[in-house]
Protein backbone atom coordinates (compact mmCIF):
# COMPACT_ATOMS: atom_id res chain seq x y z
CA UNK A 1 0.00 0.00 0.00
CA UNK A 2 0.99 3.66 -0.29
CA UNK A 3 1.80 5.64 2.84
CA UNK A 4 3.15 9.11 3.59
CA UNK A 5 6.20 8.92 5.87
CA UNK A 6 7.60 12.03 7.54
CA UNK A 7 11.41 12.13 7.34
CA UNK A 8 11.92 15.62 8.74
CA UNK A 9 10.88 19.22 8.32
CA UNK A 10 8.69 19.62 5.20
CA UNK A 11 9.75 16.15 4.07
CA UNK A 12 6.85 13.76 3.61
CA UNK A 13 7.66 10.93 1.19
CA UNK A 14 5.08 8.68 -0.44
CA UNK A 15 6.35 5.11 -0.13
CA UNK A 16 5.17 1.61 -0.90
CA UNK A 17 5.05 -0.36 2.34
CA UNK A 18 3.52 -3.65 3.45
CA UNK A 19 -0.20 -3.61 4.12
CA UNK A 20 -0.54 -4.07 7.90
CA UNK A 21 -1.54 -7.46 9.22
CA UNK A 22 -4.29 -7.67 11.84
CA UNK A 23 -4.65 -9.77 14.97
CA UNK A 24 -7.81 -11.52 16.12
CA UNK A 25 -9.17 -8.36 17.78
CA UNK A 26 -8.47 -5.92 14.98
CA UNK A 27 -9.97 -4.80 11.69
CA UNK A 28 -8.21 -3.69 8.54
CA UNK A 29 -9.70 -0.39 7.41
CA UNK A 30 -9.49 1.11 3.94
CA UNK A 31 -8.68 4.72 4.81
CA UNK A 32 -10.97 7.09 2.94
CA UNK A 33 -10.16 10.22 4.92
CA UNK A 34 -7.60 11.32 7.48
CA UNK A 35 -7.68 14.79 8.99
CA UNK A 36 -4.56 16.92 9.38
CA UNK A 37 -4.29 17.64 13.09
CA UNK A 38 -2.89 20.87 14.55
CA UNK A 39 -0.89 18.76 17.01
CA UNK A 40 1.14 17.29 14.14
CA UNK A 41 2.22 20.56 12.52
CA UNK A 42 5.10 21.33 14.87
CA UNK A 43 6.87 18.03 14.04
CA UNK A 44 6.49 18.76 10.32
CA UNK A 45 7.45 22.43 10.49
CA UNK A 46 10.76 21.63 12.23
CA UNK A 47 12.76 18.46 12.75
CA UNK A 48 12.47 18.19 16.53
CA UNK A 49 15.01 16.77 18.93
CA UNK A 50 13.55 13.96 21.00
CA UNK A 51 11.27 12.71 18.22
CA UNK A 52 12.26 9.72 16.15
CA UNK A 53 12.24 10.19 12.38
CA UNK A 54 11.06 8.86 9.98
CA UNK A 55 7.56 9.04 11.49
CA UNK A 56 4.35 7.34 10.39
CA UNK A 57 1.61 9.63 11.70
CA UNK A 58 -2.05 10.53 11.09
CA UNK A 59 -4.80 9.69 13.57
CA UNK A 60 -8.13 11.17 12.39
CA UNK A 61 -9.28 8.24 10.28
CA UNK A 62 -12.54 7.24 8.62
CA UNK A 63 -13.06 4.50 6.07
CA UNK A 64 -14.48 1.10 5.18
CA UNK A 65 -13.69 -2.20 6.88
CA UNK A 66 -11.78 -4.46 4.52
CA UNK A 67 -11.06 -7.42 6.80
CA UNK A 68 -11.90 -8.52 10.35
CA UNK A 69 -10.06 -10.58 12.97
CA UNK A 70 -11.41 -13.92 14.22
CA UNK A 71 -12.86 -12.45 17.41
CA UNK A 72 -14.79 -9.68 15.68
CA UNK A 73 -18.58 -10.06 15.65
CA UNK A 74 -19.87 -6.47 15.83
CA UNK A 75 -18.33 -5.35 12.51
CA UNK A 76 -18.48 -6.72 8.99
CA UNK A 77 -16.51 -6.20 5.81
CA UNK A 78 -17.98 -3.18 4.05
CA UNK A 79 -19.05 -1.31 7.17
CA UNK A 80 -18.50 2.45 7.08
CA UNK A 81 -16.60 3.49 10.21
CA UNK A 82 -14.64 6.17 11.99
CA UNK A 83 -11.77 5.13 14.22
CA UNK A 84 -9.48 6.33 16.96
CA UNK A 85 -5.81 5.50 16.60
CA UNK A 86 -2.49 7.04 17.61
CA UNK A 87 -0.87 6.98 14.17
CA UNK A 88 -0.47 5.30 10.75
CA UNK A 89 -3.39 7.20 9.24
CA UNK A 90 -1.70 8.82 6.24
CA UNK A 91 -1.94 5.65 4.22
CA UNK A 92 -4.30 3.54 2.17
CA UNK A 93 -5.04 1.02 4.96
CA UNK A 94 -4.75 0.90 8.74
CA UNK A 95 -5.00 -1.86 11.34
CA UNK A 96 -7.25 -0.78 14.21
CA UNK A 97 -8.33 -2.37 17.50
CA UNK A 98 -12.05 -3.09 17.27
CA UNK A 99 -12.73 -1.29 20.55
CA UNK A 100 -11.85 2.01 18.88
CA UNK A 101 -14.00 1.57 15.78
CA UNK A 102 -17.31 3.39 15.56
CA UNK A 103 -20.01 2.79 12.97
CA UNK A 104 -20.86 5.67 10.68
CA UNK A 105 -24.28 6.45 9.23
CA UNK A 106 -24.52 6.36 5.44
CA UNK A 107 -25.46 10.03 5.06
CA UNK A 108 -22.30 11.29 6.76
CA UNK A 109 -19.24 11.67 4.53
CA UNK A 110 -15.91 10.17 5.53
CA UNK A 111 -14.33 13.63 5.57
CA UNK A 112 -16.81 14.69 8.26
CA UNK A 113 -16.30 11.58 10.40
CA UNK A 114 -13.16 12.59 12.29
CA UNK A 115 -13.64 10.62 15.48
CA UNK A 116 -10.48 11.67 17.32
CA UNK A 117 -11.08 15.45 17.41
CA UNK A 118 -14.77 14.91 18.15
CA UNK A 119 -13.76 12.66 21.05
CA UNK A 120 -11.34 15.31 22.33
CA UNK A 121 -13.90 18.11 22.31
CA UNK A 122 -16.52 15.89 23.91
CA UNK A 123 -14.20 14.96 26.77
CA UNK A 124 -13.16 18.59 27.14
CA UNK A 125 -16.76 19.68 27.59
CA UNK A 126 -17.48 16.84 30.01
CA UNK A 127 -14.37 17.49 32.12
CA UNK A 128 -15.22 21.19 32.48
CA UNK A 129 -18.23 20.23 34.61
CA UNK A 130 -20.43 23.09 33.49
CA UNK A 131 -23.81 23.97 34.99
CA UNK A 132 -27.08 25.18 33.53
CA UNK A 133 -27.41 28.94 33.03
CA UNK A 134 -23.64 29.62 33.03
CA UNK A 135 -21.86 31.97 30.64
CA UNK A 136 -18.93 30.44 28.77
CA UNK A 137 -16.34 31.88 26.37
CA UNK A 138 -14.10 30.14 23.85
CA UNK A 139 -10.84 31.91 23.08
CA UNK A 140 -9.87 30.66 19.64
CA UNK A 141 -12.66 29.27 17.49
CA UNK A 142 -10.88 27.29 14.82
CA UNK A 143 -11.83 23.72 13.91
CA UNK A 144 -11.92 22.34 17.46
CA UNK A 145 -13.60 25.42 18.89
CA UNK A 146 -16.34 25.22 16.27
CA UNK A 147 -17.08 21.61 17.22
CA UNK A 148 -17.06 22.56 20.88
CA UNK A 149 -19.50 25.44 20.40
CA UNK A 150 -22.07 22.97 19.08
CA UNK A 151 -21.57 20.63 22.02
CA UNK A 152 -21.74 23.47 24.54
CA UNK A 153 -25.06 24.53 23.02
CA UNK A 154 -26.46 21.14 24.05
CA UNK A 155 -25.58 21.85 27.70
CA UNK A 156 -28.26 24.49 28.32
CA UNK A 157 -25.84 27.34 28.94
CA UNK A 158 -27.00 30.93 29.40
CA UNK A 159 -24.58 32.40 26.86
CA UNK A 160 -21.76 31.19 24.61
CA UNK A 161 -19.17 33.78 23.57
CA UNK A 162 -16.79 33.09 20.66
CA UNK A 163 -13.52 35.04 20.43
CA UNK A 164 -11.25 34.93 17.39
CA UNK A 165 -9.28 37.24 15.09
CA UNK A 166 -10.60 35.78 11.83
CA UNK A 167 -13.95 37.08 10.59
CA UNK A 168 -14.80 33.87 8.76
CA UNK A 169 -14.35 31.87 11.97
CA UNK A 170 -16.62 34.22 13.88
CA UNK A 171 -19.21 34.06 11.10
CA UNK A 172 -19.17 30.27 11.36
CA UNK A 173 -19.30 30.39 15.13
CA UNK A 174 -22.43 32.53 14.93
CA UNK A 175 -24.05 30.14 12.45
CA UNK A 176 -23.20 27.22 14.75
CA UNK A 177 -24.97 28.74 17.77
CA UNK A 178 -22.56 31.17 19.45
CA UNK A 179 -24.62 33.89 21.12
CA UNK A 180 -21.92 36.58 20.97
CA UNK A 181 -18.85 36.89 18.73
CA UNK A 182 -15.89 39.15 19.49
CA UNK A 183 -12.79 40.06 17.49
CA UNK A 184 -10.07 41.40 19.85
CA UNK A 185 -8.33 43.11 16.91
CA UNK A 186 -11.37 45.29 16.35
CA UNK A 187 -12.83 45.73 19.82
CA UNK A 188 -11.93 45.49 23.49
CA UNK A 189 -13.03 41.93 24.16
CA UNK A 190 -12.24 42.16 27.87
CA UNK A 191 -14.45 45.22 28.29
CA UNK A 192 -17.23 43.68 26.19
CA UNK A 193 -17.27 40.57 28.37
CA UNK A 194 -17.31 42.65 31.56
CA UNK A 195 -20.38 44.44 30.18
CA UNK A 196 -22.04 41.13 29.34
CA UNK A 197 -21.39 39.65 32.80
CA UNK A 198 -22.12 42.58 35.13
CA UNK A 199 -18.41 43.18 35.60
CA UNK A 200 -17.62 39.68 36.86
CA UNK A 201 -16.25 37.75 33.87
CA UNK A 202 -17.38 34.44 32.43
CA UNK A 203 -18.08 31.38 34.54
CA UNK A 204 -15.75 29.33 32.34
CA UNK A 205 -13.26 30.21 29.61
CA UNK A 206 -12.03 27.56 27.21
CA UNK A 207 -8.53 28.35 25.91
CA UNK A 208 -8.59 26.70 22.49
CA UNK A 209 -5.97 28.60 20.47
CA UNK A 210 -2.90 26.90 21.92
CA UNK A 211 -0.69 30.00 22.26
CA UNK A 212 0.34 32.52 24.91
CA UNK A 213 -2.09 35.21 23.78
CA UNK A 214 -5.14 32.98 23.98
CA UNK A 215 -3.98 31.52 27.29
CA UNK A 216 -3.61 34.91 28.94
CA UNK A 217 -6.79 36.31 27.41
CA UNK A 218 -8.77 33.35 28.75
CA UNK A 219 -7.49 34.14 32.24
CA UNK A 220 -8.32 37.83 31.90
CA UNK A 221 -11.98 37.22 31.09
CA UNK A 222 -12.71 34.55 33.73
CA UNK A 223 -14.51 35.52 36.94
CA UNK A 224 -13.08 34.93 40.40
CA UNK A 225 -13.23 31.17 41.20
CA UNK A 226 -14.34 30.54 37.62
CA UNK A 227 -13.05 27.70 35.46
CA UNK A 228 -10.04 28.20 33.22
CA UNK A 229 -10.14 25.25 30.82
CA UNK A 230 -6.87 24.67 28.97
CA UNK A 231 -7.94 22.77 25.88
CA UNK A 232 -5.54 24.16 23.26
CA UNK A 233 -2.48 22.10 22.34
CA UNK A 234 0.74 23.67 23.68
CA UNK A 235 3.81 21.90 22.27
CA UNK A 236 6.37 24.23 23.84
CA UNK A 237 7.09 26.66 26.66
CA UNK A 238 4.47 29.27 27.52
CA UNK A 239 4.80 32.45 29.58
CA UNK A 240 1.93 33.35 31.90
CA UNK A 241 1.60 37.13 32.17
CA UNK A 242 0.75 37.18 35.87
CA UNK A 243 0.61 33.92 37.81
CA UNK A 244 -0.02 35.91 40.95
CA UNK A 245 -3.27 37.12 39.41
CA UNK A 246 -4.28 33.55 38.60
CA UNK A 247 -3.55 32.61 42.19
CA UNK A 248 -5.48 35.58 43.64
CA UNK A 249 -8.47 34.88 41.40
CA UNK A 250 -8.58 31.28 42.69
CA UNK A 251 -9.27 29.86 39.23
CA UNK A 252 -10.34 26.26 38.94
CA UNK A 253 -7.76 25.27 36.30
CA UNK A 254 -8.89 22.33 34.19
CA UNK A 255 -6.37 20.52 31.97
CA UNK A 256 -8.70 19.25 29.27
CA UNK A 257 -6.27 16.71 27.82
CA UNK A 258 -6.52 12.98 28.22
CA UNK A 259 -4.20 9.99 28.12
CA UNK A 260 -6.37 7.28 29.73
CA UNK A 261 -7.75 5.04 26.97
CA UNK A 262 -11.03 4.42 28.80
CA UNK A 263 -11.68 8.17 28.92
CA UNK A 264 -10.75 8.53 25.26
CA UNK A 265 -13.13 5.70 24.35
CA UNK A 266 -16.00 7.18 26.37
CA UNK A 267 -15.71 10.65 24.83
CA UNK A 268 -15.31 9.31 21.30
CA UNK A 269 -18.32 7.04 21.61
CA UNK A 270 -20.50 9.88 22.91
CA UNK A 271 -19.20 12.26 20.25
CA UNK A 272 -19.77 9.83 17.40
CA UNK A 273 -23.32 9.22 18.62
CA UNK A 274 -23.90 12.97 18.49
CA UNK A 275 -22.49 13.10 14.95
CA UNK A 276 -24.62 10.18 13.77
CA UNK A 277 -27.69 11.84 15.32
CA UNK A 278 -26.83 15.11 13.53
CA UNK A 279 -26.35 17.01 16.78
CA UNK A 280 -22.91 18.05 15.46
CA UNK A 281 -22.56 19.54 11.98
CA UNK A 282 -19.08 18.91 10.56
CA UNK A 283 -19.89 19.73 6.94
CA UNK A 284 -18.97 23.46 7.02
CA UNK A 285 -15.78 22.74 8.97
CA UNK A 286 -14.01 20.57 6.38
CA UNK A 287 -12.89 23.20 3.90
CA UNK A 288 -9.78 21.81 2.16
CA UNK A 289 -9.26 18.32 0.70
CA UNK A 290 -6.03 16.85 -0.68
CA UNK A 291 -4.90 13.54 -2.11
CA UNK A 292 -2.25 11.54 -0.26
CA UNK A 293 0.39 12.63 -2.76
CA UNK A 294 -0.45 16.26 -1.91
CA UNK A 295 0.16 15.88 1.83
CA UNK A 296 2.81 18.62 1.87
CA UNK A 297 0.23 21.05 0.47
CA UNK A 298 -2.25 19.90 3.10
CA UNK A 299 0.17 20.62 5.94
CA UNK A 300 1.12 23.96 4.41
CA UNK A 301 -2.55 24.94 4.32
CA UNK A 302 -3.07 23.82 7.92
CA UNK A 303 -0.02 25.83 8.96
CA UNK A 304 -0.71 29.08 7.08
CA UNK A 305 -4.53 28.97 7.19
CA UNK A 306 -5.46 30.69 3.92
CA UNK A 307 -8.69 32.65 3.71
CA UNK A 308 -11.66 30.46 4.49
CA UNK A 309 -9.56 27.64 5.93
CA UNK A 310 -10.91 25.59 8.83
CA UNK A 311 -9.73 22.00 8.32
CA UNK A 312 -7.61 20.04 5.86
CA UNK A 313 -8.34 16.39 5.15
CA UNK A 314 -6.40 13.81 3.15
CA UNK A 315 -8.81 11.77 1.01
CA UNK A 316 -8.28 8.45 -0.74
CA UNK A 317 -10.74 7.71 -3.55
Amino acid sequence: MKAAILYGAHDFRIEEIETPSINDDQCLVDVKACGVCHSEIHQWEKTLDGLEYPRFIGHEIAGIIKATGKNISEFNVGDRVAVWTDGTGYAEQAAVDSRFIFKLNDEISFAEALAEPIGCTTNGVLKAGLELDQTVALVGTGFMGLIMIQELKLMGLKKIIAIDVRKEMLDLAEKLSADVVLNPLKEDANAAIKNLTNGKGVDAAFEVGGNEKTLNMAANITRMEGKLVIFGFHPGARKIDDLGYWNWMAFDIVNAHFRNVDTIYKGTKIGMNLLNDRKINMKPLVTHSFELKEIEKAFEAANTKPEGFVKAVIVNE
